[in-house]
């Protein structure tokens, strides 16, 4: 399992260092307030995130469970309906997006989030950090030719230029890393309909949790000014460069979870992880703490009022770190905990920002989230261990 962790963690460093450099060229070019829009069209975006993850989660549970013999990407038919809803309703509500740069970003999106499911399963994960990595590399490549050789300054043209690159690098990478002996395209409705059905709640939770960063940019956005978007947005990039190690330990301690579940192993796993995850997850805090003040002081001097802002964001990672190896809910197959814990936590972060946020500013959208991460990992945790411990899960 480490050797498959440091596989992915290599990529993932690399793409976050490419994600990072892009984003220095673009804070170049952009005034806090054009960067605080163009990553607000960059979070609304991500939103159609919803219509894919929550789906390849639940399908990636049943894959392990039931010993599948081939990939099915029929189920990529339910995101098709969804994209062109949320789309309407991401126009109507939220945002006017362009529907060609929506069309390139879903089909990015779409490509690579179904193709490292498929490369997670085989246990690719070589392939799988290869896909990250191209992506992120058409995205740098296409933000360089985009300031300095068309010597351009707009952000929506350039969403467009990013996404029509690495969409047709996707299409590309699909073309080479698919086994056709080891896929299938079914379009069974009997058994997409049992997918959805059996794995509610967790389709539900997982399409819960992206909203949460959200809405708090949505109601500093709405509430407070183009600068504290932009402070807001600056935040945001530092609390997600903190989380760095997520993809990689979860990567494949998804599937470990599985197999240990299968066991009955839970507590001697707490028993002997528990001191090393706490030891990491202290390093990882004081070390994003040091970043972010090194950033705002050093060199993105202009940001430096956000550093508190930051600051209260890491606290969020930490308690990400900490909880959620521990939180088998998902290995267990017992959803609605996690569909609870989602719908408090989002509830909390509507009434904190709403009731608070005009007053009190950008701190009560960083407050609101840890809170809400605070609710959905250490309370799934909570009752991994709860309920597991007195033996109290359903059959």
């Amino acid at each position: 399992m480490l050797k498959n962790i440091i596989k992915i963690f290599t990529s993932h460093l690399i793409v976050k260092a490419i994600g990072i450099l892009n984003i220095v060229i673009v804070l170049l070019f952009f005034s806090v307030e054009n960067f605080g829009n163009y990553s607000f069209t960059i979070l609304v975006l991500n939103l159609f995130a919803i219509t894919v993850d929550p789906i390849l989660s639940s399908y990636l549970v049943d894959y392990k469970f039931f010993n599948y013999d081939r990939y099915n990407f029929g189920i990529l038919i339910i995101t098709l309906f969804l994209g062109v809803l949320s789309y309407l309703l991401l126009d109507a509500f939220i945002l006017n997006i362009p529907i060609v740069l929506f069309t390139l970003f879903s089909i990015t999106y779409a490509i690579s989030a179904s193709l490292k499911s498929y490369l997670n399963i085989k246990d690719r994960y070589y392939d799988y950090g290869i896909v990250d990595v191209v992506r992120q590399c058409c995205i740098l490549i296409t933000t360089i030719i985009y300031f300095y050789g068309f010597n351009y300054n707009e952000a929506l043209e350039l969403l467009e230029f990013n996404y029509l690159i690495s969409s047709i690098a996707m299409i590309l990478l699909a073309i080479l890393f698919l086994k056709k002996a080891e896929i299938e395209f079914s379009l069974q409705i009997q058994k997409l309909k049992t997918l959805l059905l059996n794995s509610k709640f967790l389709i539900f939770y997982t399409a819960i949790v992206p909203l949460i960063t959200f809405i708090d940019s949505y109601f500093v956005e709405s509430f407070l000014t183009e600068e504290d978007l932009g402070m807001y947005s600056f935040s945001v990039k530092i609390y997600s460069i903190s989380l760095m190690l997520v993809v990689p330990i979860f990567t494949i301690l998804n599937i470990k979870q599985i197999e240990i579940a299968k066991e009955n192993n839970y507590l001697n796993f707490i028993r002997g992880n528990f001191k090393k995850i706490a030891s990491l997850s202290f390093v990882m805090l004081v070390l994003s703490i040091f970043f972010n003040w090194i950033l705002v002081n050093l060199v993105y001097t202009v940001y430096n009022e956000s550093f508190w802002i930051t600051n209260i964001l890491i606290l969020g990672s930490f308690i990400t770190y900490i909880s959620l190896p521990f939180s088998f809910l998902i290995a267990y197959r017992k959803y609605k905990y996690l569909f609870f814990l989602g719908v408090v936590a989002i509830l909390l972060n509507i009434f904190i920002n709403y009731f608070l946020i005009a007053k009190y500013g950008m701190i009560i959208a960083a407050l609101s989230t840890f809170l809400s991460q605070f609710v959905i990992n250490f309370g799934a945790a909570f009752f991994s261990y709860y309920l597991l411990k007195l033996n109290k899960y359903e059959g």
